[in-house]
């Protein structure tokens, strides 16, 4: 009996003794289980210091940003950044996780967190999946300068047709004005001469040739010329030559119907073929043609200058298609009623002037600059996604329907 009660003893504290070893191996495990967690924590919170570091600067934002990273032991990984895109291209590259040149702070959603985070990063030249030609020509700028160079014209090659007056003139100053060096041509010698003296003056960068854009042989003379000038380059094409013959449909001669075809359409079709070797060798093209409202409303006798401005503007929206693997852009400029010399006699009568700004919603004339303008910007890299339209220049007129005065 004694020994019964001895063994009995003896196998309950072999019980007990075994289950205090579980307990203590137990134990063991939970405290490298959590010295484990530790340490992960501690790498997290160093990483969120980090970042925190890097981002001096940024303000409160980012601070609370950090603060709710931090709280929730979940740092940003630039893995995430990776993903987020502007409109053109990653800000970061997904292949090295480096920064565009073009972005000073990189943005990600974080899903974890439930927020965005900002963060600035250092500037670098890393290449991307996607880089447009604007930015390509440029992202080797120095940062201060590459706002100023996205609206500036600086070391561009153009030919305006037609540039001694009106319209062709003031674009020829404005490119001219904003860095390009432009070559420009005009029937008339002696008006050509004058405005070359007067550009020379102003320290702009324009010659010129003598050529009516309506023969072939001139025209192709131009371009031999133009071709020399710019090394075989040519940036900026502006086709703004243009004329009309106001009569009703049925009285236009033969011949008329040959000029006007000839000036308005035949040179502008033409000359694009004749410059696309030089806008191709560019590697950043830009046609601009000046069409006009006529090519979109019904005007008083101008049923054939409409109909060639209608031509016009379908070759702007097929150029556009058809030469952008080339890299050249093609827009048109559509004015109403512009103040120049074309227009001089026919708004010489008051009473038609009259009914001119009753039909235009500003209820005035343009001017030739407001015109230039606009083709400056689309000759810009700022437009540099902009192609195949036409833009009417005209006081709101071509979308005037019955908007009577206040009575």
């Amino acid at each position: 009996m004694k020994a019964y009660a001895e063994a009995l003893v003896k196998a309950k504290a072999e019980e007990e003794a075994k289950e205090a070893a579980e307990k203590a191996g137990e134990d063991t495990n939970t405290t490298k289980r959590l010295e484990e967690e530790a340490k992960k924590l501690s790498e997290k919170e160093s990483k969120v210091d980090s970042l925190a570091e890097e981002a001096k600067g940024v303000g409160a934002p980012m601070k609370c940003i950090l603060s709710k990273a931090k709280d929730s032991t979940q740092a940003p990984s630039l893995q995430a950044l990776a993903h987020h895109s502007t409109m053109t291209q990653p800000l970061i590259s997904p292949s090295s996780g480096l920064v565009n040149t073009q972005t000073p702070f990189a943005s990600c959603f974080n899903p974890q967190l439930n927020t965005h985070l900002i963060l600035p990063f250092k500037r670098t030249t890393s290449s991307f999946r996607y880089k447009s030609p604007i930015l390509n020509q440029i992202q080797t700028m120095a940062p201060s300068n590459l706002k100023s160079n996205r609206w500036s014209l600086q070391g561009k090659a153009a030919l305006v047709t037609g540039g001694t007056r009106g319209i062709g003139r003031a674009i020829v100053e404005e490119l001219a004005g904003l860095g390009a060096t432009v070559h420009t041509c005009s029937r008339n010698e002696n008006e050509l001469d004058k405005c070359l003296v007067e550009w020379k003056s102003l320290g702009l960068k324009v010659s010129g040739s003598i050529c009516d854009v309506s023969i072939r042989a001139q025209r192709e003379s131009l371009m031999e010329k133009v071709s020399s000038l710019f090394d075989c380059k040519l940036n900026i094409l502006v086709n703004n030559v243009g004329t009309n013959i106001r009569k009703p449909m049925v009285d236009l001669t033969a011949e008329e119907v040959s000029t006007l075809l000839a000036t308005n359409f035949d040179s502008v079709f033409n000359l694009c073929q004749l410059a696309y070797p030089l806008l191709k060798a560019s590697g950043l093209g830009c046609v601009v043609f000046t069409s006009s409202v006529s090519g979109f409303v019904s005007l008083k006798s101008m049923s054939l200058q409409g109909a060639t401005k209608g031509a016009i503007n379908q070759l702007t929206r097929n150029l556009a298609c058809e030469w952008a693997k080339d890299n050249i852009r093609s827009n048109a400029v559509a004015p109403w009623y512009i103040r120049t010399s074309m227009v001089e006699q026919v708004l010489s009568n008051k009473e038609y002037l009259e009914e001119v700004y009753s039909r235009t919603p500003l209820q005035r004339l343009g001017d030739p600059t407001e015109v230039s303008s606009l083709v400056a910007f689309l000759c810009m890299p700022a437009s540099s996604y902009i192609t195949g339209q036409i833009i009417c220049v005209d006081g709101g007129m071509s979308v005037n329907g019955f908007y009577p005065k206040d009575y």
